[in-house]
């Protein structure tokens, strides 16, 4: 196998195609780019080929993968390489031979125990090899799981079945929930033969992927609908397992009492919940607590508002419980698909599956080949969109990057009519001070506003570090106070992207050691190479008191992971700004308050303060003394009930 930048040549022999066939990929249902394969036979073995090429947000993602078995389907050889996203690539070369395995992975050799069944076969892999590994479990009698080298497992639950309609006529496709593949569970299509009509998942970079054989794209829909179900009911099925420690009337005691509002932290303190909300909190001397109710001894603990993470994307339902045990209470999804945002949100709220409370931004991008399927191209659809959202609970509009510029004003005279804000992203065209004089009230990435804050480079140069004391600098901090807009930086997002690839990422985020493998391997897979990612950290660090003066001006600076490890990189985003000049206080009130006030619901949440909702985190540590301390998760409240952070952890797949 020859690798050529991301291109593997494998050279086949002659032979007759047996099977051929091909798969539409979709990303939050936009169709992206197709996979095709073909089974050959020839000397007494078979061969599997598959491709797949897809475009997303501007960048290419090609991979090809063999697969040599035995005329009767035992593996012999895989050799897959390219890339799984546009952010994670795999150079793997597996033989079995016996009881002995060799595994050449990125250009290192090691052997691996090869006894009994094994599949050789990658994470996020390209679905024809799933369709020759669901084969494979249904050869031997579809009942254990079947073990994977290089390693893990995967296994296939029955769900159910659905009806499809094909040119042919009807078919009858058995549901089957799958694990061990990638993160979570994968919600699987197959026939009784064991022929893959379709996979919905979260995909290499954990966002929303369906892949659907040809002829069966109309049904796209009952594809998508089956997995947001299947999903609901895993997260009904946690939350009779997964039960709260305190819940109805309680009273905490003893904590040191950090309320949000930027008062110093009260030691000995005593907060009462009541109906899910906060009936009193303070000095235990000033709070009374009701004859007969439960008293929870929190001495040596620290007592926060529950954490705001204001840029989420739960396109898997694992999200919602990393989150809450990382005492994440609120989470603005600022892009998804609507039937699975809309799902999880009620779900919550009705208390019917366990995770923070969410608000949801609708995402709108430009015709026709925008992200996802909610794309506007003229000013009659762009209000379509927004009023969709609107109708369906949602509080804000997320423009995204190929809006036509024109339509940004139209989009937010229409979300504001119907009460409602405006963030995302700076589309194409424009630059922030447009996009917030086209009617934004929020912007994601502080990449945007960097743009605005230097002179405009020279053609093909790139743009100059931000001198803070520029009168570009000024006037562009200006101009965001003036207009109140909301930023948030997303800095453990950046930090992500930029940091040296070949480095495991738990060196910069220590919640990626305690991911499940099949997440640890994508997050490891991140970053930059080279020379590249020590220009891109050091830029990264340029950028941090950036951030901090925009505070320091007035500019609302509100905490957002987007993605990056879930639940962990809440706390990863509170040290960078830590790191960029905030105080401990001014990054936890970046989490809790500042951002309760940019959703207008400051008077419910964000603080605690007597007559708000009942979202607390216990710490075992002070974050005032070091900010780190927001990774150590005693219990966390949400409405009131009270749960311990690791079984949630462990219903996510991460070690607690």
């Amino acid at each position: 196998m020859t690798v050529l930048g991301a291109v593997c040549l494998l050279a086949l022999a002659p032979a007759t195609v047996a099977d051929s066939g091909r798969f539409t990929l979709y990303k939050l249902q936009h169709d992206v780019g197709a996979e095709t394969y073909s089974w050959v036979s020839a000397g007494g073995g078979r061969t599997l080929t598959t491709q797949w090429a897809f475009r997303y947000l501007g960048s290419d993602v090609r991979l090809e993968a063999t697969l040599e078995t035995t005329a009767d389907g035992r593996p012999l050889r895989l050799r897959s390489c390219g890339q799984t996203s546009t952010l994670t690539d795999v150079d793997l070369d597996v033989e079995l031979d016996g009881a002995r395995a060799t595994v050449r992975d990125r250009g290192r050799t090691r052997p691996a125990p090869a006894s009994g069944d094994l599949f050789p076969i990658h994470h996020y892999p390209p679905v024809a090899l799933e369709e020759a590994l669901f084969r494979y479990w249904l050869a031997r009698g579809s009942g254990a799981a079947v073990r994977l080298v290089p390693d893990g497992a995967v296994s296939f639950e029955l769900r159910g079945r659905d009806t499809l309609a094909h040119a042919s006529g009807r078919v009858v496709a058995r549901r089957y929930s799958v694990s061990g593949l990638l993160w979570g569970r994968q919600s699987m299509w197959a026939t009784d033969e064991g022929r893959v009509i379709a996979v919905v998942n979260g995909d290499a970079e954990l966002d929303r992927f369906e892949a659907v054989r040809q002829g069966f794209e109309g049904d796209l829909a009952t594809f998508v609908g089956g997995a947001v179900r299947d999903g609901l009911e895993d997260l009904y099925a946690l939350a009779r397992d997964v039960r709260p420690v305190h819940e109805g009337d309680y009273a905490i005691v003893g904590a040191r009492l950090i309320d949000g509002t930027g008062a110093p932290a009260v030691d000995d303190a005593t907060v009462v919940v009541r109906d899910g909300r906060i009936a009193g909190a303070g000095a235990r001397a000033s709070v009374a607590i009701p004859k007969g109710i439960a008293v929870v001894d929190a001495r040596g603990k620290t007592m926060i508002p529950g954490l705001w993470d204001m840029h989420v994307h739960f396109e898997q339902v694992e999200w919602p419980a990393a989150q809450l045990a990382a005492g994440v209470t609120t989470a603005r999804d600022v892009g998804n698909e609507l039937e699975l945002a809309v799902a999880l949100r009620d779900a919550i709220r009705d208390g019917r599956a366990l995770g923070p409370r969410m608000l949801l931004a609708g995402l709108v991008d430009g015709a026709p080949d925008g992200l996802g399927v909610q794309l506007a191209g003229t000013p009659d659809e762009a209000r379509a969109m927004v009023r969709r959202y609107h109708d369906a609970g949602f509080q804000q509009i997320k423009v995204y990057q190929s809006v036509p510029p024109a339509l940004v004003s139209v989009i937010a005279a229409e979300a504001h009519r119907l009460g409602m804000t405006v963030t995302g992203h700076v589309p194409t065209g424009m630059d922030a001070f447009q996009f917030v004089e086209a009617g934004a009230d929020q912007i994601n990435h502080v990449g945007f506003v960097l743009a605005v804050m230097t002179p405009p480079p020279a053609p093909g140069q790139p743009r100059s570090p931000v001198d803070l004391t520029s009168g570009e600098a000024q006037r562009a901090i200006a101009f965001l106070r003036e207009h109140g807009t909301v930023l948030d930086p997303t800095l453990a997002r950046s930090e992500e992207n930029v940091h040296p690839k070949d480095s495991l990422f738990s060196v910069y985020e220590p919640g990626a050691a305690k991911a499940p493998p099949e997440l640890a391997e994508v997050l490891n897979a991140s970053g930059s190479p080279g020379e590249t990612a020590g220009r891109r950290m050091a830029a990264l660090a340029r950028g941090l008191p950036i951030v901090n003066a925009l505070r320091e001006a007035g500019v609302p600076i509100v905490a957002g992971t987007d993605l990056v490890v879930p639940g962990h990189s809440i706390a990863r985003e509170l040290e960078l700004e830590v790191r960029g000049g905030f105080t401990p206080m001014q990054a936890l009130q970046a989490a809790t308050i500042v951002a309760a006030r940019a959703m207008g619901l400051e008077r419910e949440s964000g603080t605690l303060e007597p007559g708000k909702r009942a979202d607390l985190v216990l710490l075992d540590g002070d974050p005032l003394a070091s900010i780190s301390a927001v990774r150590r998760v005693n219990a966390v409240v949400t409405g009131g009930r009270m749960y311990l952070p690791a079984p949630l952890w462990r219903a996510a797949g991460f070690v607690p």
